[in-house]
């Protein structure tokens, strides 16, 4: 029961009782109970209005209230020519006006935030006061390879399968760099901001992988350049004097003679192999920009598979290649199959012997998508993050030099590529996605 209810009852109640008493000695007041009733019933009348305008204030604010509820901030109370409850309905009038006001400065600055949000390079994740995900830019979904509807609601534990998992080990107010899918290189930073007396964490991520490399490459191409030209004079100067020092061969006897021949061929062959282990990165620092054409992929991978076939065939590795035989795309055929007989070889490398090399090539209405997967040992989390290093290696006899070149060429392309574990079996995967 409400307050004017029990106010009306209690007035009725009372009216009630006084009509019954006025009844009772209707014989002594005779005349004057017609007047007594008169009386009670304006009484009655008095006490209704009465109590009608004490508690419209509430009433007011139950309206008031509802409006609250519903955020209905456009309506407005009319003055009812009453000072006191005039002023009850100013200020209600002048707070509908003020969270009117204030909504529409929350809705343009959440419209501002939210065009930052799609518009930014830089990657924006925010969690709630639990740690779950309420929202990631297109940004991050492009620099961490994840879908916003995956992301959202979990918590970043729960994303542990996605690069999502570099972010749980970041701690507050401090920045890392790390290292994502496509060799990738990302300033990640971990702040934290008070919202409604609770803390709430977000992450900003920046990709340093156009500077970074950019600084590498410069650095590396001036060494190169340096020790090509040096051992290049070098060996060329040191072949034509052991080339020279051949002919002296017939003034010794022949004993003597074919040990000094033999001698200066091993000095030879091995200033062969040193020219074409500098060769290995002067091809790194020469490539040029791509010429672009059109051409049979599919073709292409037939015919390394036949370079391949016998190579395969003493290691007994089986070499399957799954695609349609009439697949076109536009690219520097040069260029990627050099970077293809690279990936292949790393491949065949990782595997040893006894085992399956696959590619698939699938092509859609936007991108031609090609995968490269062996049965080798995988890779390891130390290596992964430096597979594209420059001059990394984790061959004992390697030089750093191949998966340096697959990323220059690949880059050059404007490719996405990663390569990752494969899910279905042991070994490593390279996945490449080539725009149509």
């Amino acid at each position: 029961m409400t307050l004017k209810q029990k106010l009306l009852t209690t007035a009725v109640s009372l009216h009630i009782a006084l009509f019954a008493i006025a009844f009772v000695f209707r014989s002594e007041l005779e005349s004057f109970l017609a007047i007594i009733e008169i009386i009670l019933l304006i009484s009655f009348i008095i006490f209704y209005r009465l109590i009608s305008k004490a508690l419209q204030p509430l009433e007011y604010i139950d309206t008031f209230s509802n409006l609250l509820k519903e955020q209905e901030f456009t309506a407005r109370f009319s003055e009812l020519k009453q000072p006191d409850l005039d002023k009850l309905i100013n200020q209600f009038n002048l707070l509908l006006e003020r969270l009117h006001h204030e909504r529409l400065e929350i809705g343009e600055q959440k419209g501002v935030f939210q065009k930052l949000m799609a518009e930014s390079p830089i990657g924006v994740v925010l969690l709630d006061y639990e740690g779950r995900v309420t929202d990631i830019n297109p940004a991050t979904e492009e620099l961490l390879s994840i879908k916003r509807q995956k992301a959202i609601g979990n918590n970043i534990g729960q994303l542990a399968s996605t690069q999502m998992r570099y972010l749980s080990k970041i701690a507050v107010d401090s920045h890392q760099l790390i290292e994502a899918n496509q060799g990738r290189q990302l300033k990640v930073a971990h702040y934290e901001i008070r919202d409604r007396g609770f803390s709430r964490s977000f992450y900003m991520l920046y990709e340093l992988t156009g500077d970074i490399v950019s600084s590498q490459k410069s650095a590396y191409e001036k060494l190169i350049r340096l020790m090509s030209h040096e051992v290049n004079n070098t060996l060329a100067i040191t072949n034509s004097l052991l080339e020279s020092c051949l002919a002296f061969k017939h003034q010794l006897d022949n004993e003597s003679g074919a040990d000094f021949e033999n001698a200066l061929n091993i000095v030879i062959n091995r200033s062969g192999s040193l020219n074409k282990f500098m060769q290995g990165y002067s091809n790194v620092v020469k490539l040029e920009k791509p010429i672009k054409t059109s051409f049979n992929i599919s073709k292409m991978l037939e015919d390394l598979k036949s370079l391949f076939y016998a190579e395969c065939d003493n290691r007994k590795i089986g070499f399957e290649l799954i695609c349609e035989p009439e697949q076109f795309i536009v690219a520097d055929a040069n260029l990627l199959e050099q970077a293809l007989v690279n990936l292949i070889k790393n491949g065949l490398e990782a595997i040893g012997e006894n085992g399956c090399l696959t590619i698939v090539l699938i092509q859609n209405q936007t991108s031609t998508c090609l995968s490269i997967k062996d049965t080798g040992c995988g890779i390891s989390t130390d290596v992964e993050r430096q597979l594209f290093t420059p001059f990394f290696t984790s061959k004992e006899s390697g030089q750093g030099v191949g998966l340096m070149l697959v990323r220059e060429i690949l880059t050059l392309h404007q490719f996405s590529f990663e390569l990752v574990n494969r899910n279905d079996t042991q070994g490593a995967s390279f996945n490449l996605t080539m725009p149509r």
